[in-house]
């Protein structure tokens, strides 16, 4: 019975084994809670060490997407929103904060849509209320253009340190490989093999999770394109301005975003670069933040000098309509299979995933992604319902393509 029960441990062990490419939120988050279920993970990473990349800024933003008719896109943002602030609240070692978020008004008709909108979802107080110019000012102790949406239990959190927590939360069963370039993959019949450059083989498993962001595209083995664009955003620091604002406590949201020093360094963000991937920060791009900085509050950019500061670029990778893509992977079809096929009737490559088009709220999608793609793999019951899941099939895009070329 002994040897019987060995056996039967080794087999489990092998079939519950993903390999994962990318360690940015994306890829670690999904090591996480494959890990959580007993799954063995190898997470390769081409960078030296993990968040490295669009995960590598010193804070991001914690709020949803409103809309006015409480669109799925909408529904979708605050599902993954609340569950972000719940995995947070349960997670040590994350550097963030509930301090909550002030979203201003564009001007005075968005502020007046801003009203009706929550007036219109009646949506709970604990998660939204609109405060006019006077209680926004009164709430952050510094003069704002208009009123707005306020978010209680939004904020800020540092990336690096939650993509480090998930990592210490997989614990033995995540194994890592910095510094380690994926250079091709090869459908097996039992899984996936990975090859770097050399065609050396990495390692092998029944599945493979693409969360490694434009790079993702490279490496499928078939021509399924995932019609990612890297986005290119540039934040700036702003030490002069700690001292000046060590009283702000809240995140400040309009065109631009401003975090304050309470996340360790005032920081104001950010530019939004399409099919730009260079990392190099400039001068014009300061200007820009500047800008935003002022927008959010008036006079705060007056007397800084732009040469003198530093900041941080990184590149995201987005989808055309700003919906992340989680699941698994399309087979190839013909423009007549498509025709004739639904996303939930369309095959998929067995044993490939992506957790990939994060985008500018790769804090906020990334915890509830990451659960509903376990929950996929694993076979257990899903996190949402069907329409949310298709609102972000992979296949989506592919689909539609394919029946535009039929017409």
């Amino acid at each position: 019975m002994a040897n019987a029960r060995q056996s039967e441990y080794v087999i489990n062990k092998t079939v519950n084994k993903a390999l994962v490419i990318g360690a940015g939120i994306a890829g670690i988050a999904i090591s996480e809670r494959l890990a959580h279920r007993g799954w063995q993970v190898e997470l390769f990473e081409r960078n030296a060490a993990p968040a490295e990349a669009a995960s590598g800024n010193p804070s991001g933003v914690l709020l949803p997407l409103l809309t006015r008719d409480d669109a799925p896109a909408a529904r979708l943002s605050r599902a993954c929103y609340q569950h972000a602030l719940r995995r947070l609240a349960e997670l040590p070692g994350v550097r963030w904060s509930p301090c909550g978020v002030l979203q201003i008004a564009r001007d005075a008709t968005h502020e007046a849509l801003q009203r009706l909108t929550l007036e219109e979802l009646n949506l709970p107080a604990e998660l939204v209320s609109f405060l006019d110019k006077k209680a926004a000012e009164t709430r952050t102790g510094h003069a704002v253009a208009h009123g707005g949406w306020w978010f209680p239990g939004g904020g800020w959190v540092d990336p690096v340190s939650l993509c480090k927590a998930l990592l210490a939360a997989g614990k033995t069963h995540i194994q890592t490989h910095y510094g380690v370039a994926v250079a091709r993959m090869e459908q097996t019949p039992t899984g996936w093999k990975l090859f770097d450059s050399t065609d050396h083989l990495l390692s092998s498993a029944p599945h493979v999770i693409l969360a490694n962001a434009q790079a993702a595209d490279a490496l499928l083995p078939y021509p399924v394109p995932l019609k990612l664009t890297p986005i290119r955003g540039q934040i700036t620091y702003l030490p002069a301005l700690t001292e000046s604002y060590s009283s702000l406590e809240t995140v400040l949201c309009r065109a631009g975003y401003f975090i304050p020093p309470t996340s360790g360094l005032a920081c104001v963000g950010a530019s939004f670069d399409r099919n730009d991937s260079n990392l190099q920060t400039r001068l014009s791009d300061h200007l820009g933040n500047l800008q935003r900085l002022d927008d959010l509050l008036p006079g705060a950019a007056q007397n800084i000098d732009a040469s003198t500061l530093t900041g941080r670029a990184g590149v995201r990778a987005a989808t055309r309509d700003h919906l992340p893509l989680i699941g698994p992977l399309p087979a190839p079809l013909t423009p007549r299979q498509a025709g004739q096929l639904g996303l939930s009737s369309l095959p998929r490559q067995p044993g490939l995933h992506a957790l990939l088009g994060l985008g500018a709220r790769g804090m906020v999608w990334a915890p509830l992604a990451a659960e509903l793609l376990a929950c996929q793999i694993t076979q257990a019951s899903l996190p949402l319902d069907k329409r949310l899941i298709q609102l972000v099939d992979p296949a989506r895009f592919y689909l539609h393509d394919l029946r535009r070329k039929q017409k």
